[in-house]
């Protein structure tokens, strides 16, 4: 037998003979985040867009004298299980040759956690990071 799910919560509704809930819906994530630190060294501000039914994410580093537009990517987008249609989380990816970063957030009542996963490519000998922000409404 193949194995199917290692917790109880990956059973679909399919399994059980209930009905499949629709696509997800990424519109509780969707909108402008700014940092809850103003003095942030990491990401200033997060503008969160829904394009037909895809997550899309525009970052901004905090830098001087603007913060850096660090461009628009896709997420993907993730419930709270496998039978719920309401994102919560998602993760995108951004490579900047130097380094790349992978984020992570989630919804936690209305603010937005982002952990960044950081691994630098160019040969410097910095070491990997990992950083965690805040972000409101």
């Amino acid at each position: 037998m193949a194995l199917k799910y290692t917790r109880a919560r990956d059973r679909s509704a399919l399994e059980t003979g209930q009905r499949h809930p629709a696509p997800m819906e990424p519109s509780g994530l969707v909108g402008n985040w700014v940092n809850t630190d103003k003095a942030t060294r990491g990401i200033f501000r997060l503008v969160l867009t829904d394009v037909n039914g895809t997550l899309m994410v525009r970052a901004f580093g905090a830098c001087s004298p603007e913060p850096f537009d660090w461009g628009e990517v896709t997420t993907s987008i993730y419930s709270l299980g496998v039978d719920s249609q309401q994102a919560v989380g998602f993760k995108a990816s951004y490579d900047f040759h130097f380094m790349e970063t992978m984020l992570a957030a989630y919804l936690n009542k209305r603010i937005l956690v982002v952990d960044s996963y950081n691994t630098f490519k160019d040969q410097s000998g910095r070491p990997r990071y990992f950083w965690r922000d805040h972000f409101h409404q």
